[in-house]
């Protein structure tokens, strides 16, 4: 029995540690914590204690205004910081300035754009040009087919007169009507007129062939071509000075600034986690507290806008008082678990809190980022 009376003391200093160690997790889950003063030493703080036994679970202040990661624009797969405009601290405005890239590259492609824009348009004025010149060869190919038809009128005329001139010569020679056109087809005369009258028939009609090709040709089909052209060049120079603005990176809501983790001449590309910069957003704060499956039941029906309290997950001291204003319909990934190193298939109910004043007099003001204890009730 003496090794018994040896370890005894070992195992009533381990069994006292057990004790004090579940009264104290008792004490946190439960909420049973004592009225003290604030964090500073003032008047004591008024906030109700949880009530004893009520359901407490963990939660992460964030900002109501959606958080927006900064890196990479949209148009670059990688790139060259050329200068950056703020840094940790500072407060900003949507829309200005954060952080830029260098836009050589780019800026030579808007200027290929600009000369294709100008080549473009110098196609319109060479078709409108042509354009008009069509017309001048439509009134001048009209003027040619009249011209031709007066010649034919004239050539017919001709060689009517050579034809009379000949059947008066055989009249007076008083030879048979019945010999006239054997005669005529030995006239060299009236052979000749023939054929001038022929040629110019075809004439004619060769110029009225050349002007029906002229007057079913459409000038302005090359005019919509040109200045289609002159549209998708000025679209390619806007698609490339929006390229150029997208390289300057801008806040996408007022806020602070925080952990700028780039300077000029960094390089970022597809496989840098790192984002350039944490612009946390102005405006209320709200906590998310993750219920997990078990506890989910504690929630209670329509709890919508019941009071809450919230405290620091390292000092119950320190107490918020909010309300809830969402409680999702669906069990999903705790959003940390994106960032862990080791993957957690745990699901929980996201239950949003509105954080009446998350800096309230004395004590220090919520943090984005920080964890917290949410004091349900029971």
């Amino acid at each position: 029995m003496s090794w018994l009376r040896k370890t005894r003391p070992v195992l009533v200093v381990l069994g006292l540690g057990t004790l004090l160690a579940t009264l104290a997790g008792a004490a946190a889950l439960t909420g049973g914590q004592e009225p003290k003063t604030g964090g500073s030493g003032g008047a004591p703080d008024k906030t109700p204690a949880p009530k004893p036994g009520g359901t407490v679970v963990l939660g992460t202040v964030d900002t109501a205004t959606p958080q927006v990661e900064y890196g990479l624009p949209p148009v670059l797969a990688a790139g060259t910081i050329a200068k950056v405009f703020v840094k940790d601290g500072v407060s900003v405005k949507a829309g200005d300035k954060l952080y830029e890239f260098d836009t050589t590259v780019q800026r030579g492609l808007v200027d290929r754009a600009k000369s294709a824009v100008a080549y473009a348009k110098t196609k319109v004025a060479e078709a409108k040009e042509l354009a008009a010149q069509h017309q001048s060869a439509i009134s001048l190919a009209e003027f040619a087919v009249k011209s031709a038809e007066t010649t034919v009128q004239f050539k017919l005329q001709a060689y009517e007169l050579v034809n009379q001139k000949i059947e008066s010569a055989y009249k007076a020679e008083r030879i048979p009507m019945a010999e006239w056109e054997a005669k005529k087809k030995g006239d060299s005369d009236l052979l000749n007129a023939n054929v001038a009258y022929r040629v110019a028939v075809l004439e004619k009609e060769y110029k009225e062939k050349e002007l029906a090709k002229l007057k079913a040709i459409n000038p302005q089909v090359k005019v919509d071509e040109a200045e289609a052209a002159v549209k998708q060049a000025e679209t390619e120079q806007a698609n490339a000075e929006a390229a150029v603005e997208l390289c300057t990176l801008r806040a996408k809501a007022d806020g602070t600034i925080e952990q700028v983790t780039v300077a000029a001449g960094k390089a970022m590309g597809m496989g840098t986690r790192q984002p350039a910069l944490w612009l946390i957003p102005a405006g209320p704060r709200i906590v998310r507290a993750e219920v997990e499956a078990d506890f989910v039941h504690r929630i209670g029906a329509n709890p919508q806008g019941r009071a809450v309290t919230v405290t620091d997950d390292a000092n119950a001291n320190l107490k918020y008082a909010g309300t809830i204003k969402r409680v999702g319909s669906t069990f999903l990934r705790k959003r940390s678990a994106a960032d862990a190193l080791v993957s957690s298939e745990t699901r929980v109910i996201e239950v949003e809190v509105e954080i009446a004043d998350a800096a309230p007099a004395n004590q220090p003001p919520l943090l984005v980022g920080q964890r917290v204890r949410v004091h349900l009730g029971k």
